[in-house]
């Protein structure tokens, strides 16, 4: 009988590496493609595009520095940085001036916490002090945030009758109020009802102790975003007058409320009811499923009472400031209230406008 000969098994070639992954600087001005790039992130928003980073430079000349990290073309992350520099307030990176919130993109979960030793580097070369996050989930659990803020979010599904039903009887109330009591809602995208919003708006910040951002800045949102249907001015009217306005802006299918203004002389009509419902019907309609209501302080109960009655989701919204050198979050003020505030409540609008002028290119 013959001796059948042992079959040994073929060792399995090896699978040829894979792209190395590419982490690279980039600046999305330079990229008229930048917001296709962004469709490989589900969670790119409205401060992520091409048109916000556009708008920051061109007002304040702050200089994009978007981390962007690749394999074989695939886009894996996309943190967006800015360069604020400042003989007042130093050379800093922001994850983004003038921004409430803004994600790191990611299709990896974990590719965040391996962009912080880049991130850091960075910081480093170019002499920051530190380096400003805004947003959950980049760093590990145990990085205390710098400062914190809440964060709210609206549920645009249903329609109209499913988003009455979340808000609380008190928004339900105002908001019926609103209705019968003779005010005109208007949605626009031209300048002239931008520069109409502005001036509520100036008299609005004067009220909270704080100067208006230059009207260069809201000319910019008009010309980049408005005008370009990523965003929209509402006004609201009693007879001719505007009692109440706010900007909101939409990229995707999420809008944020980016500004608001009122006049406190109308506050019995509701306006402000008026105007955010008007919003969330309008976007309901453009199939946006939420509505981000913004930043909160913590200690603003006024206004977190009013997000929450509109059917808002709080959630927390960290700062991490970061020590380049050893990668620590440092203390950061929020500077909402102060000595300042009660300055600027009295100084004539002119001289508030100035103040805004040439405060607002060494903030962020």
């Amino acid at each position: 009988m013959p001796v059948q000969s042992e079959q040994r098994p073929v060792p399995a070639r090896p699978e040829p590496p894979g792209p190395a992954p590419e982490l690279r600087v980039v600046n999305p001005l330079d990229d008229p493609d930048w917001d296709a790039r962004l469709a490989g992130f589900p969670e790119a928003g409205i401060f992520h595009t091409r048109a916000w980073c556009r708008v920051l430079h061109d007002t304040y000349g702050h200089r994009p520095a978007y981390l962007w990290l690749e394999t074989g073309n695939q886009p894996q992350v996309c943190l967006p940085l800015m360069e604020v520099r400042s003989r007042w307030t130093g050379r800093r990176g922001v994850s983004l001036p003038f921004t409430d919130f803004c994600g790191c993109l990611r299709t990896d979960p974990l590719a965040p916490a391996r962009l912080v030793p880049a991130l850091l580097e960075l910081a480093r070369n170019r002499n920051w002090r530190h380096v400003e996050l805004r947003q959950p989930g980049v760093l590990l659990p145990e990085v205390e945030p710098s400062l914190r803020f809440l964060a709210h979010t609206v549920d645009l599904t249903g329609g109209p009758e499913a988003m009455r039903a979340r808000m609380d009887s008190a928004a339900r109330r105002n908001l019926r109020k609103a209705e019968s009591s003779g005010l005109r809602v208007e949605i626009a995208t031209s300048e002239t009802a931008m520069a109409a919003y502005y001036q509520l708006h100036t008299l609005t910040r004067r009220r909270h102790g704080l100067p208006p951002q230059p009207w260069r800045f809201f000319e910019n949102l008009a010309r980049h975003l408005v005008r370009e249907d990523r965003g929209i001015v509402l006004l609201v009217r009693k007879d001719q007058t505007v009692v109440a306005g706010a900007v909101f802006l939409h990229f995707g299918r999420e809008a944020v409320y980016k500004f608001g203004a009122s006049d406190m002389n109308a506050q019995q009509w509701r306006p402000n009811n008026l105007a955010m419902w008007t919003a969330m019907r309008y976007y309901s309609l453009r199939d946006c499923t939420r509505l981000h209501l913004g930043r909160t302080s913590p200690g603003n109960e006024g206004l977190r009472r009013f997000k929450t009655g509109l059917g808002g989701r709080e959630e927390l919204l960290p700062v991490y400031c970061l020590d380049p050198v050893t990668g620590r979050s440092l203390p950061k003020a929020d500077r909402t209230e102060g000595l300042h505030t009660m300055i600027f409540r009295r100084l004539p609008l002119p001289w508030l406008r100035w103040a805004g002028q040439v405060l607002y290119p060494h903030m962020d």
